[in-house]
């Protein structure tokens, strides 16, 4: 039986390439999303996603931390004031080399965050975001 794709969109926010390439690899391998959407600027990922339709499916975002313009937090802060309020619904994974507690307790913050991962992503990693998604059905 073929298991349908746990979220329709994985969006991934990363300044490294290479990173980029083996996160999208890694949810391609595991059928994580329908459609994988990459952007090596948060500044680009944030004008693209103000487009999103607000009763669109929301997906869920795997964003890097460390990124040169603005960083990851940043990017939440500013993702929240959406006018059409999909970020408010999308499922927000944090991936970065960060291993700091602060950044981990901060990022928690947010509402829509559900996992702190270190990088790089990894099969064992997707399989427990699947997982954790479906608790919350």
């Amino acid at each position: 039986m073929i298991r349908p794709y746990p979220v329709e969109t994985a969006y991934l926010i990363d300044d490294s390439e290479v990173d980029l390439f083996v996160h999208k690899k890694f949810i391609e391998l595991r059928q994580l999303a329908s459609e994988i959407v990459t952007y090596n600027s948060p500044l680009l990922a944030l004008e693209k996603m103000s487009d999103i339709p607000d009763n669109g499916p929301p997906g869920i975002l795997f964003l890097d931390l460390n990124m040169p313009m603005i960083n990851g937090f940043e990017f939440l802060e500013k993702a929240k004031g959406i006018s059409n309020g999909i970020f408010n619904r999308m499922r927000v994974v944090i991936l970065t080399s960060s291993n700091n507690h602060t950044d981990r307790e901060r990022a928690m913050t947010f509402g829509n965050v559900i996992s702190f991962i270190p990088k790089p992503l990894t099969v064992q990693g997707i399989d427990d975001i699947i997982k954790l998604l479906e608790t919350e059905r």
